[in-house]
């Protein structure tokens, strides 16, 4: 997504209290819990932060502290480092000037007696600021300040090793707080905030080991800047742009106007656990453009209600989801916890969608389409220059010059939807879908991935996996591309192979057949007497159903059937097991032998391979069945009946053909 960043005023932090910056600077909830229900891991037993007596602090100021009066502090010096200020209950003001804040020294810690309230009043941009480290801020109300689009009100300058913990930060603009690297986001109440609860961003991309652990996010973006600025990419309830390491665990995530959880612009080494992450107006999890994540044991429900609707209401319909992989890579030469994008041990309920995994076919680093203008982690995320024309159609650029969304791992999840729980239903050509899909690639005209490259790629070869997930309701599967929407068979058939072991409203799925035909209609087609023979649609004697086929000698000697419809089947994949399969009975006796011959066809129609079934006397319903495995190169496959009669008039009826993946 394009955005901007945010500004660092490090030429501010003489500006502690009150006073204005020089000119040149100036450029630089709810109180119930969640719902419960049937989850995975502990995410739904999560209670709810804001408005809890977690909040309050203690009621004595801890020995040796500054204790810091309500009202006007514009004169308390603020700035010493290792020093311990315990704020009254009360409202606390800084200043009257646009700059002024609080610059903490290094290793200060900023405590909130019972209803301490830090507020900006409209008027004070950031609440704390400056580049010290070692931070910690405690049990504070801070609200009303008014930092910038892309700015934050808490650690403005993303100072590194804060602890930010048991804090009520609510009704600011911009983001409710920044994050730096080491820091330590826990049990804070982040709510109504104006763009993010939580921005995590530092220049140089050196943010590490970030916690952001059982916080309530809730009601951001109040300002609504997608509607803003749209296409910014820039909303929600927290935001990480190149973050290299964070487990964000046991946040309870919801009602915020945007997506939940957003990763963005190469992220890596990142553990999303034990969340509960409902109700978002957007994706529960996004993770874009960014390498190897964990995202385990979460309960997401009710999300992407709003920009699901939205999609459909424009015709779009591309598959807005709970969980959001575009152009994410499980990527081995990425130092992290692991090399894979694994998704397991998560409940998704009722969300507009289910999983997206995308890769946008014109997205790579130096293309046009790229709008963050950084490039891959494996070339340089400053080395844009480099995946250039005509380097880039050759490896190793061709490989590294892009994310590919590779190596994804989805497991042991449990998937439930019902259309009619979505708030206002939903059309379900639009909702309940799972995706893995690409675009056509077109731009730029140097692009090296153009056409069903990255199509190909992203279904076929990049290992990405569904296996062992359990499924209930209406699920439908978009493939390949926004066009293609296929059924749980299709999805775990011998096309596309997903979903292994995975069972839908408590069984296997049935992969489609290349061909299934019970003769119920009185067409004949696509059968067709081939030589000395009849080809007739009987009622009433089939073997299942009112419907069979009956092929007639119609002179002595030879004779022979066959289908109309060369170069036959579609749907073959070379090296999958098939099981060809009738049911048939003497109609006119004698019976002869008959043979049932498979030819296995390639794309232009050349029979590559013939497999023979006898069908022998029989004067009651027999079926005749045998597996073969299609030869290299079959894309499509037809048959034949051949017999030998001694006279007219010998018939045999066929019912209840099959050929299906084995």
């Amino acid at each position: 997504m394009r955005r901007s960043w945010p500004v660092t005023l490090a030429a501010l932090a003489l500006v502690v209290m009150g006073g204005t910056a020089p000119a040149s600077a100036e450029a630089a909830g709810p109180t119930t819990g969640p719902t419960t229900g049937s989850a995975a891991g502990s995410a739904a037993a999560k209670a709810a932060v804001c408005g809890s007596s977690s909040l309050d602090g203690p009621t004595a100021p801890p020995a040796g502290a500054v204790v810091v009066p309500e009202g006007d502090n514009s004169g308390v010096d603020l700035r010493k480092e290792n020093t311990t200020y315990y704020f009254k209950t009360g409202t606390h003001k800084l200043g009257d000037g646009e700059y002024a804040q609080i610059i903490p020294g290094k290793g200060a810690t900023f405590i909130g007696a019972p209803g301490a309230v830090l507020d900006g009043r409209g008027l004070n941009r950031y609440a704390f600021g400056g580049d010290a480290t070692g931070v910690t801020i405690r049990y504070l109300t801070i609200k009303g300040f008014i930092p910038r689009h892309d700015e934050g009100a808490v650690n403005h300058d993303s100072g590194d090793r804060w602890i930010v913990e048991h804090n009520t930060i609510r009704d600011n603009a911009g983001a409710g707080l920044m994050a730096g690297a080491e820091n330590q986001i826990r049990g804070n109440c982040l709510k109504d905030n104006g763009q993010y609860g939580l921005n995590a961003y530092k220049a140089g991309n050196t943010i590490t080991g970030l916690v952001v652990a059982d916080n309530e996010f809730t009601g951001n973006n109040t300002q609504d800047w997608e509607h803003q600025i749209p296409g910014c990419g820039c909303t929600g309830g927290m935001k990480f742009w190149a973050v290299n390491g964070a487990d964000v665990t046991g946040n309870w995530v919801h009602a915020n106007h945007g997506p939940g959880v957003w990763a963005d612009t190469n992220d890596n080494d990142f553990l999303i656990e034990d969340n509960l992450i409902e109700d978002n107006d957007s994706l529960g999890i996004f993770y874009e453009i960014s390498y190897n994540a964990i995202i385990r044991n979460n309960t997401l429900r009710g999300n992407a209600w709003a920009s699901g609707a939205e999609r459909a209401a424009k015709g779009d319909p591309f598959p807005e989801a709970a969980i959001y992989l575009s152009e994410a890579d499980g990527e081995p030469r990425v130092p992290a916890r692991t090399s894979k994008i694994e998704i397991t041990g998560n409940l998704l309920e009722n969300n507009w969608g289910g999983i997206t995994a995308w890769a946008n076919a014109d997205r790579f680093c130096n293309s046009p389409a790229s709008t963050t203008g950084d490039c891959t982690l494996i070339v340089g995320p400053t080395n844009t220059a480099r995946c250039a024309a005509p380097a880039i159609a050759s490896e190793p650029l061709y490989t590294d010059c892009r994310w590919w969304t590779k190596n994804v791992d989805v497991h042991h999840n449990t998937f439930a939807f019902d259309p009619a729980d979505v708030h206002g239903g939903c059309p379900t050509q639009y909702c309940g879908h799972m995706a893995l899909l690409s675009n056509w690639g077109t731009y730029p005209d140097w692009s090296p991935y153009k056409g069903a490259v990255i199509q190909q790629a992203i279904v076929h070869e990049s290992n990405n996996s569904w296996h062992d997930n359990t499924y209930t309701g209406p699920w439908q599967f978009r493939v390949t591309d926004m066009g293609k929407r296929i059924t749980p068979g299709e999805w775990a058939g011998p096309q596309y192979g997903q979903d292994a072991r995975s069972t839908f409203d408590g069984a296997a799925p049935e992969p489609p057949a290349i061909a299934a035909q019970d003769f119920e209609s009185a067409t004949t087609s696509p059968y067709t007497p081939w030589y000395g023979a009849a080809v007739e649609h009987r009622t009433g004697d089939a073997h299942g159903g009112t419907g069979s086929l009956r092929l007639t000698s119609a002179e002595a000697f030879g004779s022979a059937v066959a289908l109309d419809n060369f170069p036959g089947f579609s749907g073959v994949i070379a090296g999958t097991s098939y099981r060809a399969s009738l049911w048939h009975r003497e109609a006119v006796a004698p019976m002869p032998a008959v043979t049932w011959n498979l030819r296995w066809h390639d794309e232009g129609g050349t029979v590559l391979r013939t497999d023979p079934i006898t069908l022998a006397r029989q004067t009651a319903w027999t079926q005749a069945a045998d597996t073969f495995t299609a030869p290299a190169g079959a894309t499509r496959v037809d048959w034949t009946f051949v017999w030998n009669a001694s006279a007219a008039g010998p018939a045999f009826q066929i019912d209840d053909v099959a050929l299906r993946p084995a």
